[in-house]
This record gives C-alpha cells, structure tokens and sequence, in this order.
C-alpha cells in the first residue's frame, strides 16, 4: 500500500517562470526534503510570492550574504523541487547553471525574476547633455547562463548587450560576469518585462514603469533592431545649459554634445533633432 501522495503545486503559469528566474538568481533547492527557498531583503515580495502559491510555504528572519538582515521563504515540496530540476535548476547552480528550458512565451516572467533577483535597475542624469540615462545589469558567476541569456533576448527582441568578465579577486575565488542593456536596450526589456498585474519586486517595478516611459533623444539606435518599437515612443531633446550660439573652434570639444566641434550640419554628423527642446 503506497503513502500518502504529495500535494501537487498548483499557481499560474507567469508565476512559476517568474519563481524560475528568481531562484535561479537569489533561491536553491536543498536535496533534503525537496526544499526549495527564495531570500530577499524585501518581506513584501516573499509575501506576493506566498499569495501566488495559495498561501503555502513560510517566511522566516534570516541574515543576507553581507550579513544584513534579510527574509527567506520556503516551501517543501516534491512536485515543485522535481518540476525545477526538470527546467534546469539544481542544487548548488551558481557556477554551474545554464541554458534553462523556458518557453519563448514565458521568458518575460523568466527574466523579470531574473532583473528581481540579481539584477540592477540604475538611472541617473548624464553630467553634459542632461538626458535621464538607463541600465539594466544582471550578476553572477555561471558564463553558459548568462550567454543563454544575452542569446535570448537577441534572438526574441532583437536586443544587444555586452557581457562584461570580471577576473577572480583573492575573497571571491570566481569570475564575475555582468550583462549590461544600456540606454534604448533597457527601455525594450523593461517594457517587455514589468508589465500591469505582474508579479515583481515593487521598486524595481517603479523604476522599469519610468524606464519604459522615458523620453528617448535619438532616432536610431546600434542595440535595437526591431525599429517598430520606436514609432510609439516620445522624443525630445534635454540640455542642462542652452547651447552657445557661437561655434567652438575646429577640433575643440563641445561640451554640450560630446562630440568634435565642426561646421558641418548636424544631418551630417549623425545627431538628429527630435521633437520639443527642453532646458532643465
């Protein structure tokens, strides 16, 4: 006479893409006991997690890896911990997780998980044209995950990034790969990502809204391919300082732009002028 059955593990398909790119980054499964945990700083997000999942699992006070105060939530169950393992996840994957079997349909959820996980949201202004910049960068020590990655998002949004190598300092003993979207890049995968309704860390869901809704200063772009995303987007040209009327001097720098200063027109120089003027 066999036991008793475990319960099957039941949510929305968005929500365990979205769980499979978050423990991928910032969860592990633990061999006994077919446990399976996520940990973060932010409790509000372990609790949306636990609310998806039908209330099943707990969340506990735990310590993060700078020894900051963080949470961690858990969840002991075959079905999910098999069902993961069949994906690609297994214990003790940072240095060597890799492709994943995520569904074209499902890498937005994936990848959303992912930029919650170990990915970083940065804006800021830039020092001379006073344009809002953006980047979007995801770290971690595994080189095949983090191709897959970077191959995906080309192949699916027609999106290029740069992976940046970092060699192995004497306290970390690994190298350390970022994968950096800058600029327009970040604006395509944050729209394609952080969408209504979506399962997502909140202050991250904040800054991809603005992101995604940003003014854009450029008319064409070397990182996105697909020129159909930009027919509905806002652009506008943004300057800490009115420009000079005089010209500088062939050969000198323009501040303003950040380019060699000639008297050539602007058409020529590759600088297109779009929509309104707007001194900060």
């Amino acid at each position: 006479m066999s036991g008793p059955q475990p319960k099957p593990f039941e949510c929305p398909e968005p929500v365990f893409w979205y769980l499979v790119g978050l423990i991928a980054t910032d969860g592990c499964l633990l061999e006994k006991n077919w446990l399976v945990n996520i940990t973060s700083k932010d409790r509000s997000l372990l609790v949306q997690i636990q609310q998806a999942v039908h209330s099943r699992g707990w969340i506990s006070t735990t310590r993060g890896s700078s020894g900051n105060p963080a949470y961690r939530w858990e969840l002991k169950s075959k079905v999910l911990w098999n069902k993961l393992v069949q994906v690609g996840l297994t214990p003790r994957k940072t240095l060597t997780i890799g492709a994943l079997a995520v569904p074209d349909s499902m890498f937005k959820e994936f990848f959303r998980g992912v930029i919650d996980g170990d990915g970083n949201i940065r804006c800021w202004k830039h020092p001379t044209n006073g344009r809002t910049q953006w980047a979007v960068r995801i770290v971690g020590c595994s080189k095949p995950f983090f191709q897959w990655m970077q191959e995906t998002i080309h192949r699916l949004w027609r999106v290029e990034g740069v992976l940046h190598e970092e060699a192995p300092k004497p306290a970390t003993r690994h190298t350390k790969y970022t994968l950096k979207y800058g600029k327009i890049a970040a604006k395509v995968i944050l729209a394609e990502c952080y969408y209504a309704g979506a399962l997502a860390l909140d202050r991250k869901r904040v800054l991809a809204e603005q992101c995604a809704t940003s003014v854009v200063g450029w008319s064409k772009s070397k990182t996105v391919g697909d020129p159909e995303r930009w027919r509905s987007w806002k652009y506008g040209h943004v300057f800490l300082h009115p420009p000079a009327r005089a010209l500088p001097k062939s050969n000198d720098i323009d501040p303003a732009a950040g380019l060699v200063a000639e008297r050539i027109p602007l058409w020529r120089a590759g600088v297109a002028k779009l929509g309104e003027t707007h001194w900060a």
